[in-house]
């Protein structure tokens, strides 16, 4: 992985097709802060209003299978396309939402409920993409990478994890978790999903958002 130059402008919008990938940034000495997991169906777009150098660098976590979308088609479909165009300012919103979230978790939470509320984001995620059968996905995600998403140290992630273990509320085997007591993690975790699905009425609908004559 390759912290950003600020001369750095994306030329290409970036669709995750397969795999797990995250937005990062690095500290100066070393340490690294996850601060979006991007899954499949997810995608790494341009700001069509500016030519922004970037400010935080895409990495992958798992093998993946990526789509790069040139800037000039990007912003062709995003032309042509009101209704694309919409659902990504859905997308951004959601973005939004979640990164308050995820800021609230690292300032207000303890380490178990930390994990809890990621846990419970991960799986509801993954229902959506039909990645989680039930209450069971894949979960090829490092300790180290919790750590750098929890703003915890591996040890510390390592506690938390046997923690929620021997209270029955998870199982890790290998690279499936499942989640024994879904009730109990997201009140361990006060998760309310709402924030994955803003809901935003348009003050000034679209013209392919009106209905025909």
């Amino acid at each position: 992985m390759r912290e950003p130059s600020t001369q750095d402008i994306p030329e290409c919008a970036i669709l995750v097709l397969d795999g797990f990938a995250c937005r990062y940034k690095f500290l100066t000495n070393g340490r690294r802060q996850i601060t979006a997991y991007l899954l499949p169906g997810d995608l790494f777009e341009l700001d069509l209003e500016f030519r922004l150098p970037l400010d935080c660098a895409v990495g992958t976590l798992t093998a993946c299978r990526l789509a790069l979308i040139p800037r000039s088609e990007y912003e062709d479909l995003i032309r042509r396309r009101p209704r694309i165009a919409r659902a990504l300012q859905m997308v951004r919103l959601t973005e939004a939402a979640t990164l308050r979230e995820w800021i609230t978790n690292l300032g207000s939470r303890s380490g178990p409920e930390r994990l809890a509320h990621f846990l419970c984001e991960m799986l509801l995620r993954l229902r959506a993409t039909g990645l989680a059968s039930e209450n069971q996905y894949s979960f090829p995600i490092t300790q180290a990478d919790l750590a750098d998403t929890l703003g915890m140290s591996c040890v510390h992630v390592n506690r938390v994890l046997q923690k929620l273990r021997r209270d029955g509320l998870i199982e890790l085997s290998g690279r499936r978790l499942t989640i024994l007591r879904p009730d109990g993690l997201r009140t361990l975790a006060e998760y309310d999903a709402s924030y994955l699905k803003p809901a935003a009425t348009p003050l000034r609908p679209s013209a392919s958002d009106r209905p025909a004559a």
